[in-house]
């Protein structure tokens, strides 16, 4: 396992100092950095966090983490290398907006796993989310998506 985390949802008031010292408590850092948008400066809502040691990687990817408001997504990192690799089937990944309150996550899984499997899904968490504006995000090993996604009612 990599000391290189991915992390999702941080609030967007929280920068990388706020990111470094949350962070810190669970072990020592050689890098931490939240994303910022390139023309308006603010906040994209992840970061990357390096730890020194792997075990204290492992502890955080395991633990539950909540920041300001939000419930936050704490993951191994992709290395550039591996998703940039010739040959690399990297995952597509999709995301999803304005789904209605009645749509639980396994409603929507079952109704994308029908476009093919999914490797991983993540539903923003939080008292900072209004639901109508959650965003999902579905994982998958190969575009069959393309062109195929309509929304469908029920």
């Amino acid at each position: 396992m990599a000391s290189k985390l991915v992390v999702l949802g941080i609030p967007w008031d929280v920068d990388t100092e706020g990111l470094k010292e949350y962070m810190s408590k669970f072990g020592p850092l050689d890098d931490c950095i939240v994303m910022k948008d390139r023309s308006s400066g603010r906040s994209r809502g992840f970061g990357y966090v390096t730890f020194s040691s792997v075990e204290d990687a492992k502890n955080v990817v395991n633990s539950e983490h909540i920041l300001g408001d939000r419930t936050l997504e704490v993951k191994i990192a992709t290395p550039k290398e591996e998703m940039r690799a010739p040959g690399n089937k990297k995952a597509t990944r999709i995301f999803v907006a304005r789904i209605p309150q009645s749509v639980d996550e396994s409603m929507f899984r079952r109704h994308f796993q029908t476009f093919g499997e999914i490797t991983d899904l993540y539903m923003p968490k939080g008292t900072g989310f209004k639901r109508t504006s959650w965003n999902w995000v579905c994982h998958f090993p190969e575009c069959r998506m393309r062109g195929q996604c309509h929304a469908r009612k029920s």
